[in-house]
């Protein structure tokens, strides 16, 4: 029988959000007013500075989403919910723990890695886990926040490594 779970951590347009897209469309009408009065050189510097605005706000709204298939966890990033890219993919059982951020398990945990990653959105308040990985030579920190039913499947795989409370 397959196992497989979606989950997706949904966040709001943040305020900086919202005055950067307005930002992007005022400086791209002002660049095209500079273009009818003649003013290439004004145009070009406006639509260079809306250009990287449109890519600086695709930062500022991202959803995560975690999918469970078979003791496998793939975390995708998704921009603006339009583009999606997947960060990371690991097999359950190749996690030496997965518990509550807080919890004492992390903190008696000896090898504790370098490199941390986080795949929550920032203005999440709920309950983040970490999960730390063998992946090939190096050993990974992730900060996550999987809810109950994919901590249960990933209990079926790894009940050694999991660690609900």
């Amino acid at each position: 029988m397959d196992n497989f779970y979606e989950q997706l951590l949904t966040t709001k347009k943040h305020f900086a959000y919202k005055v950067a897209n307005v930002l992007m469309y005022l400086i791209v009408i002002l660049g095209v007013a500079g273009l009818i009065l003649g003013k290439f050189s004004l145009f070009i510097i406006f639509e260079l500075i809306a250009v990287g605005i449109f890519f600086f706000k695709k930062n500022l709204f991202i959803e995560y989403e975690y999918i469970f298939t078979n003791g496998e966890i793939d975390i995708d990033k998704i921009f603006e919910m339009k583009k999606r890219k997947r960060i990371i993919n690991f097999n359950v059982k190749d996690a030496q723990i997965i518990a509550k951020y807080n919890s004492q398990y992390i903190k008696d945990f000896i090898n504790k890695p370098n490199k941390v990653i986080n795949l929550y959105p920032p203005n999440y308040n709920g309950e983040i886990f970490v999960a730390i990985l063998n992946k090939g030579a190096e050993t990974i920190m992730i900060k996550f926040a999987p809810d109950e039913k994919i901590l249960n499947l990933a209990f079926k795989y790894n009940p050694r490594a999991i660690k609900k409370s």
